[in-house]
């Protein structure tokens, strides 16, 4: 979670400063203004992830206290905060903690903006898909959370071979990416609505090349270090996990309340048709059953 970008706060901010140093002194001061603006919320999110690691406080209340700040606040502040707090010598488990708090966050602001379709309407199956998809992640970061209590890739087999099966299922749940590229995303572009799904299908791109990094760690056991697989694989599924929460609110919120606002019913039948012929990937009955 603390490496969700190839390059540091420190260094981003850096290079924004470089590129105003030329500018008036009016920008400059408001430049320096917004970094310390910035760098208050990140040691307010420091100071209440502590809050989360340490016994005897009411983690109830600490719990709102950070979804109240994260809630508006940067990821590259919550990244700048975490890899801070590793430095001054806090665990994994302990951020851990923390994660599971901004995780729960993101789980309610999709919940809140999921808008409801009967089960004959295409969008009901990729609302379905979003839920399958989302439970295959949070299993998989479930067990990067086991692995970590293992000893070695003999001691950690079980756990292993569940996360293969799991990143066998998001495979074929790529189908889902494809039916919604290739049904739903064309017919709003025939309404003009297209920086939206250009944005989902860059996203769509980005997550498949994350689940493709973690294939490829489970290809090269054992020759990769177990403790260095482990931190890479659970960072991979934090990172898939909050992307995918915050990528499946923009479609359910956004794209597919446009599209029911300016879609007509033979644009629905067509899409419904398109979608059969390209078929569905097999939902799990834990999804199933959530109704």
């Amino acid at each position: 979670m603390a490496k969700r970008t190839g390059i540091s706060i420190d260094k981003l901010l850096s290079l924004i400063e470089e590129g105003i140093r030329e500018e008036s002194p009016e920008a400059k001061e408001k430049f320096e203004a917004s970094m310390r603006e910035l760098t208050d919320i990140k040691e307010k999110i420091k100071d209440i992830m502590k809050r989360l690691f340490e016994e005897g406080e009411d983690v109830e209340r600490v719990k709102q206290e950070f979804k109240d700040l994260v809630a508006h606040a940067n990821p590259l502040l919550i990244a700048a905060a975490e890899a801070e707090l590793t430095q001054e010598g806090y665990t994994m488990s302990d951020l851990m903690k923390a994660c599971d708090v901004h995780m729960e966050l993101f789980k309610e602001e999709l919940s809140s903006s999921r808008r409801r379709v009967s089960k004959n309407h295409p969008l009901w199956r990729l609302i379905k898909d979003h839920d399958a998809m989302l439970f295959w992640f949070e299993k998989g970061l479930e067990i990067s959370k086991e692995l970590a209590k293992r000893e070695g890739y003999n001691d950690a087999k079980d756990l292993i071979d569940e996360l293969k099966e799991i990143m066998d299922k998001l495979r074929t749940s790529e189908n889902h990416d494809v039916r919604q590229e290739n049904t739903l995303f064309p017919v709003l572009e025939k309404y003009g609505v297209e920086e939206p799904p250009a944005i989902m299908w860059e996203e769509h791109s980005m997550m498949k090349d994350r689940r493709a990094r973690i294939e490829k760690r489970l290809s090269e056991i054992p020759d990769i270090p177990y403790e260095d697989f482990v931190r890479q694989v659970n960072a991979d599924f934090i990172y898939l996990v909050e992307t995918f929460i915050k990528h499946t609110q923009k479609e359910q919120e956004i794209l597919y309340n446009v599209a029911l606002d300016l879609l007509s019913d033979k644009d629905w039948e067509e899409i419904q048709t398109e979608s059969d012929e390209l078929g569905y990937f097999k939902l799990p009955k834990e999804v199933l059953e959530d109704e």
